[in-house]
């Protein structure tokens, strides 16, 4: 009976502290984090989803000599593949707001002798703002909208985009790693307070979303999907240390109070292993969805197509 009472008002503070956080529009950011993981994010996250971004980028319609943005370009996923097939008369413009992983893409570049890659440190929207009308042949952006404004993000694609260019599009899901966020908010009831920012994290629905919120105007829909990826993790300490290594805990982390981050992972490996112990699978699931459109100027083709599928 105590532990229930108990239970119910870390419930009711944790509920109160996120209230007043969002309110205080204090949120955390992921550059610090994702400036730590930086030389594991490779063999800890894109070791994983990597083939659905290549499954992605097979699907998109690159002519040599084109000028490309490589939006959230990380360590170089998207950029190597992209500034190959533009060759040498086209141009590949890698953005990040990580230093870190801007230093690393700009490494594996040049070990690749790849000449055509211009390296940006901004976040992206900022650039994209920059631009002109009509600037750009296509635009790629991986595991990176969660952290933009949807709403201007479609009006700037939209804009620099030029007519057959294209955008590629790929996130997590709102619905991605359920049962690790669903253990990390139990551990948020034990220590409510531990969140002293807000997280604010704007991850789309289904691929639905991505068809309604970016190509109900300008673009035609080529592709639309949806799918998933089970990373095997054996116990607690598998999840946490890939989570950490890969960024998936990076908005989290800077989220919490310093001092209470190792007791707060450490109760997160115990409801982990909990689960582990019941014969949980898949504890580790990423949830996907990508879109694949081309700039058009004809509105009423692209309402028809949407109908349609």
């Amino acid at each position: 009976m105590v532990n229930l009472i108990r239970s119910a008002l870390n419930s009711i503070k944790l509920g109160y502290r996120i209230a007043r956080l969002k309110l205080s529009h204090v949120n955390s950011a992921p550059t610090i984090e994702y400036n730590k993981i930086a030389d594991s994010y490779d063999e800890h996250y894109l070791k994983y989803v990597g083939k659905s971004a290549l499954e992605m980028f097979e699907k998109l319609q690159i002519i040599s000599g084109q000028h490309i943005l490589d939006l959230a370009c990380g360590t170089g996923f998207f950029t190597h593949l992209l500034a190959e097939k533009v060759g040498n008369q086209g141009k590949v413009f890698a953005v990040d707001f990580s230093s870190s992983m801007l230093e690393l893409n700009k490494k594996k570049a040049q070990e690749q002798n790849f000449s055509n890659i211009i390296f940006i440190q901004s976040d992206a929207l900022s650039f994209l703002e920059s631009l002109p009308d009509h600037s750009t042949d296509g635009v790629v952006c991986a595991w990176a909208i969660g952290f933009m404004d949807h709403r201007k993000l479609s009006q700037e694609l939209e804009r620099v985009v030029k007519p057959g260019g294209f955008i590629g599009l790929i996130e997590n899901k709102a619905s991605s790693m359920k049962d690790c966020a669903d253990l990390l908010i139990k551990v948020m009831m034990d220590y409510p307070e531990a969140i002293v920012k807000n997280i604010d994290v704007n991850l789309p629905k289904d691929k639905k979303y991505l068809v309604k919120n970016f190509c109900q105007r300008n673009f035609l829909v080529q592709h639309a999907w949806d799918g998933s990826v089970i990373v095997p993790c054996k116990n607690g300490n598998e999840v946490v240390n890939h989570l950490m290594k890969s960024g998936g805990l990076s908005v989290l982390v800077d989220s919490l109070k310093k001092t209470i981050i190792p007791q707060f992972f450490d109760k997160f490996i115990e409801y982990a292993n909990e689960q582990f112990a019941k014969g949980k699978d898949g504890l580790v699931k990423y949830e996907f969805c990508a879109v694949v459109g081309k700039k058009v100027y004809d509105t009423n083709v692209i309402s028809k197509k949407v109908r349609k599928d």
